[in-house]
């Protein structure tokens, strides 16, 4: 048996006011706990990605370091090889050396040199296509969009980058000495074939030191986010002072 109560009937005007007042009084405060629930959601959800941002940044930095110590190392190895192909040019292809091995341990420290790793955007991008950017304080946000826009070139010159080494891959395989290293036996070559070798070698360095220039830039502005860079006038005051101390 279901036992039914007949709502209290409202008899005066009076009644009826309270009567819809209360109810009112209910709605009201049951939608502004549902919106402060909702606010303190989004709250989190906010420092969440900052919070992730923060840490992609600081892993940014990390592999930017690892990646300009690798680029410098074999830099200084990419000037020795066009120094001795110079050498074999000028005595007319008469002069053999061998192929200097590429380096694989860092003189200074005598560790491993860092595999190249380009910096990750994935935060930025994730957050961008889930429209969770909105989160962000629009200022906070222009900044990390100013970041993102400094990834793509970065990408786009690391992409240069790979094309000219596959060149210049492709052409050393034309004189590979079949060692298990594969390492082009450069006393095949003649004097024209040294002076194209010697091009690609000048591309390859140029494109190089272009990837490094653009990870120091990216770099600079990872940094100037991390030491508190919180709009793009803080950035670009930041990036001119080179003030942007962070703690890791």
């Amino acid at each position: 048996m279901i036992d039914v109560h007949v709502p209290h009937a409202t008899h005066t005007w009076k009644d009826f006011w309270i009567h819809l007042g209360t109810i009112a009084a209910g709605l009201l405060i049951a939608i502004s706990l549902e919106q402060s629930v909702e606010a303190l959601h989004r709250l989190h959800e906010r420092h969440q990605l900052q919070e992730d941002l923060r840490a992609e940044g600081e892993r940014d930095h990390a592999v930017v370091e690892g990646d300009l110590r690798t680029l410098a190392v074999e830099r200084v190895w990419l000037l020795g090889l066009r120094d001795e192909v110079d050498r074999m040019r000028a005595s007319g292809g008469k002069l053999k050396l061998p192929y200097p091995a590429k380096p694989v341990v860092d003189p200074d420290s005598n560790q491993p040199l860092p595999v190249m790793t380009s910096p990750s955007d994935a935060v930025w991008s994730t957050a961008k296509a889930s429209s969770s950017v909105a989160l962000l304080p629009r200022a906070q946000a222009e900044v990390y969009a100013r970041l993102a826009w400094q990834h793509e070139v970065l990408v786009s010159t690391v992409f240069d980058w790979l094309r000219l080494g596959g060149e210049l891959a492709s052409f050393e395989e034309q004189f590979d000495d079949a060692e298990p290293a594969s390492t082009p036996d450069l006393s095949r070559m003649t004097p024209a074939e040294l002076d194209q070798y010697r091009a690609l070698i000048t591309r390859n360095l140029a494109i190089r030191d272009a990837v490094a220039n653009r990870l120091k830039i990216f770099d600079a502005e990872t940094r100037a986010i991390l030491g508190g860079a919180a709009s793009e006038d803080d950035l670009v005051r930041m990036m001119a002072t080179g003030k942007f101390e962070f703690e890791k």
